[in-house]
C-alpha cells in the first residue's frame, strides 16, 4: 500500500506541482480532494487482501464511513476491489466514477470521468480495462466491455465504446483514433516511470 501511495503523490508532484512552492508540493497535495479520493481507496483495497478475517471487518469499518465521506462530499466512486496499478493521480476537485476491470500504472484521470460498465452479459457485468500511463481527459465516458491499451490519451468530453489500441490519442462521441503515436505522453510518463516505478519499462518504438 505505502509503497503505491508514493507512487501515487510523486506522480502527482511531477504531473501539476513541478514549479510551486515545497509547501504545495509536500504538504498540500496530501489534502487535495482526489489525492484523499486516492488514499481512501488505497486503504479499502489493501484492507480487502488481509488474510485475517476479524482484523478485516473491523479495519473495513473506518474504510467504510470514509468512502461514504468521499462519495457524498466529493462525489468520487471507486471500487477497492478494482486492481489498480501504481501512480494513480485523481485531479481537480470533484466528480469521478471509476468501476473498470482493472487500471494499470500511471493513470491520470480528471473531473466528470465515468468508466463502468452498461449492462448485464451472461450474468456477468463487463467493464473496461485499462491499460499503463493513460489520460482520461475532464468528463469522457469509457463505457462497456472495452479495452483501453498502453499509452493512450482520451479527450475530454469523449464517449468511448470500442476498444483503442496501444500510443493512440481518441477524440469525439463516439471517440475515433486522432493520432497513431501519442509521442508526448509516452516520452513524459517514459521519463516519470523510469525515475520513480522502474517496474514500468517506456515504449521505445519509434
Amino acid at each position: 500500500m505505502f509503497e503505491n501511495v508514493r507512487a501515487d503523490i510523486a506522480l502527482k508532484q511531477e504531473w501539476f506541482l513541478k514549479g510551486e512552492s515545497w509547501l504545495v508540493r509536500h504538504v498540500r497535495v496530501w489534502i487535495e480532494p482526489g489525492t484523499i479520493a486516492v488514499l481512501v481507496y488505497r486503504y479499502g483495497s489493501w484492507v480487502r487482501r488481509l488474510k485475517l478475517p476479524l482484523i478485516r471487518h473491523l479495519l473495513l469499518i473506518p474504510y467504510g464511513v470514509a468512502k461514504l465521506l468521499v462519495v457524498l462530499f466529493l462525489q468520487v466512486v471507486i471500487s477497492s476491489r478494482v486492481p489498480i496499478g501504481k501512480g494513480l493521480v485523481i485531479h481537480n476537485l470533484f466528480g469521478a466514477f471509476l468501476m473498470p476491470e482493472r487500471i494499470g500504472e500511471n493513470c491520470i484521470v480528471f473531473q466528470g470521468v465515468l468508466v463502468g460498465h452498461v449492462r448485464h452479459v451472461g450474468g456477468r457485468r463487463p467493464a473496461p480495462s485499462i491499460g499503463d500511463n493513460v489520460f482520461l481527459g475532464a468528463g469522457c465516458k469509457v463505457l462497456g466491455n472495452v479495452r483501453i491499451g498502453n499509452n493512450v490519451v482520451v479527450g475530454a468530453n469523449s464517449l468511448v465504446i470500442a476498444s483503442v489500441p496501444d500510443n493512440c490519442t481518441v477524440l469525439g462521441v463516439p471517440a475515433r483514433i486522432v493520432s497513431r503515436d501519442t509521442r508526448w505522453i509516452r516520452e513524459k510518463l517514459g521519463r516519470f516511470a523510469s525515475a520513480e516505478t522502474p517496474s514500468v519499462q517506456p515504449d521505445k518504438r519509434p
